[in-house]
């Protein structure tokens, strides 16, 4: 019987000649991507709250540099330095870069080291409603108040259309010994804020900004609204 990380690899497959992402671009010299997000979920437990904040920057014609926080109410959270390292990359091929990230974790503010190892693959193609794109990030991190380490196979999809609204999708799972198999689905929208000003400043030419319901199934099952904003600089 196909598990469900089998179905997401079948799924890529069938997809793969449309696809591209982050992860598995190496981003221009000088040039930058940050994404902050927010999270609100209702689950058995109430409500919980979920912090992200991204940003990777073009160093060298070799590598990227960047930062992954993420903080989940007061109970954990993690703050890596990572660096991503092309592999294959050419306008009309499959982008595949790997990225090695260093940091620590907390429980309970109990601080631990964690590392995480990624692989990632992302390809795109242009139709005439817009650039179809898609990514698959597959990683294995360990945390250091962990007994094994946890892998984690996420995957997300969209299409460029050039309007204000485009559609988004992403699904994420973790998975590992002695934990149960977790996922995540969340459709969404990216909405371009190019042309909004503030105070007669086009402050958001460069920036979008995401809205996406989340259904997570771990232990328990929750619903949640995920709002990102994305600036490239």
């Amino acid at each position: 019987m196909l598990r469900p990380a089998h179905l997401l690899l079948a799924l890529w497959a069938t997809i793969l000649p449309l696809a591209a992402s982050a992860g598995a671009w190496k981003r221009p010299v000088d040039t930058g991507f940050a994404a902050t997000s927010f999270t609100l979920r209702r689950s058995d437990q109430g409500l919980v709250s979920e912090f992200g904040y991204y940003r990777d920057f073009g160093l060298s014609a070799r590598f990227d540099l960047g930062i992954d926080l993420n903080q989940q109410d007061n109970q954990s959270g993690h703050v890596l330095i990572f660096a991503r390292l092309p592999l294959r990359q050419g306008a009309d091929n499959t982008q595949i870069a790997a990225e090695f990230a260093l940091g620590g974790n907390h429980t309970n503010l109990q601080w631990h080291p964690m590392y995480r190892l990624t692989l990632s693959a992302g390809r795109s193609k242009p139709t005439r409603i817009g650039t179809l794109w898609g990514s698959l990030d597959l990683s294995v991190e360990q945390r250091g108040d962990a007994a094994h380490p946890l892998g984690k196979l996420d995957a997300s999809f969209g299409i460029d259309t050039n309007r204000t609204l485009s559609p988004l999708l992403q699904i994420e799972t973790s998975f590992g010994q002695g934990t149960d198999f977790a996922y995540a689905i969340t459709p969404g929208l990216r909405i371009k804020l190019a042309g909004l000003s503030f105070a007669k400043n086009p402050i958001f030419e460069t920036s979008d900004l995401t809205i996406g319901l989340e259904y997570r199934r771990a232990n328990t099952q929750s619903l949640g609204l995920k709002i990102a904003l994305w600036q490239r600089f």
